[in-house]
């Protein structure tokens, strides 16, 4: 009985290891082997020269701007802008009330008619040989003192009215109808929003590289990465002692949506740099990180992940992750990792002259 069941186990056992091992002709390929290659273009990785760029940060300015303040005192009478009105030079902005400058106007504007009148008949009566010369020279110098009173009371009158010195925007009110306006106080702001200019502060050793009038990129975030064409209209000769900065004044053309009080960005090109360079569509990015199939002598595509730096006319900058002389997939979201890449450069660039 026990010699059946040990021929039974022999047989059972001799059976299943023939079913695991399949034969050598009859060897299914594998699931790589089955599956093609993928036909994609392959660009080799290749050095080229770039700009060597400083970026300052700045801040939006107005080339003509005012604080406009009182010469006197007096209570606001009327205020005929506000925030955002829009005014042309000579407007009127603001009236003080004037009611005791004119009660003196008055009396001044009598006196003066009384010595004119007493130097016409002084006049006269020096004529007949009536009066002194020094009668005279007195009558005419009460007239010219009673002129003179006159005209200061005038100009005391012209300071109750503030008018807009250019064409510009009212940018902040700072008073109100009734409030009592003291000389030197500042009652309106305004600025002229067709001229800006970005003011930024520049390190003493990237100032050489720029000079009055020359043409610098400038990049205003609010308004897209589309750089605009900028030019050095003042660099301050004076530098900050403790920071080692000097002020750069950058004139910028009229453009919509530019407003004072915006941040930007100014390239100062610095000379060439040798770095790597491969097109844009090359990454996939994920964020902040970016990868590329890089396709080996095996022409087996590896994923591989590098960091990137500067986007540029000629390509996006690599900082590292890959080395002058390797190849990587063109169109790196069409890759995949560990598959079999057959090189499509040759086909999808005709030659020459065709």
């Amino acid at each position: 009985m026990k010699a059946g069941w040990l021929v039974v186990a022999l047989l059972v056992a001799a059976g299943c290891g023939q079913s695991e091992q399949p034969s050598r002709t009859g060897e299914a390929p594998s699931v790589a082997a089955v599956q093609p290659a993928l036909q994609l273009a392959v660009i080799e990785v290749e050095t080229g020269q770039v700009p060597v760029t400083v970026e300052v940060t700045g801040q939006v300015t107005a080339v003509y701007q005012a604080t406009l303040a009182s010469r006197i005192q007096g209570t606001i009478d009327n205020l005929l802008v506000r925030e955002g009105s829009v005014v042309r030079k000579g407007q009127t902005l603001m009236v003080l009330d004037n009611r005791d400058l004119q009660a003196e106007l008055s009396r001044v504007t009598a006196e003066l008619d009384n010595a004119n009148a007493h130097q016409t008949r002084m006049e006269d009566l020096y004529r007949k040989d009536a009066v002194s010369k020094q009668e005279l020279e007195n009558a005419t110098r009460g007239l010219r003192v009673a002129e003179a009173a006159r005209k200061a009371v005038l100009a005391q009158l012209s300071y109750t009215i503030v008018k807009a010195p250019f064409d510009g925007v009212i940018t902040e009110k700072k008073v109100e109808i009734g409030e009592l306006a003291s000389p030197g106080q500042p009652l309106l702001k305004m600025e002229d929003p067709e001229q800006l200019r970005l003011e930024a502060t520049v390190a003493e050793s990237d100032v050489r590289v720029v000079s009055i009038g020359s043409s610098v990129p400038v990049v205003i975030d609010a308004l897209g990465a589309d750089p605009l064409k900028g030019k050095v209209s003042q660099i301050l000769p004076a530098g900050d002692p403790q920071t080692h900065t000097f002020t750069m004044k950058v004139d910028l053309p009229k453009t919509g949506g530019l407003k004072s009080g915006m941040f930007g960005r100014l390239r100062l090109e610095k000379g060439m740099n040798t770095t790597l360079l491969l097109p844009k569509s090359a990454f996939i990015e994920r964020g902040e990180l970016a990868s590329l199939f890089v396709v080996g002598s095996d022409r087996v595509a590896r994923l591989r992940w590098v960091k990137i730096g500067r986007t540029l006319e000629r390509g996006v900058e690599v900082l590292s992750g890959v080395d002058a002389g390797e190849r990587v997939i063109v169109e790196g979201a069409k890759g995949r990792d560990g598959a079999l890449v057959q090189d499509m450069t040759a086909v999808a660039s005709p030659p020459q002259g065709s």
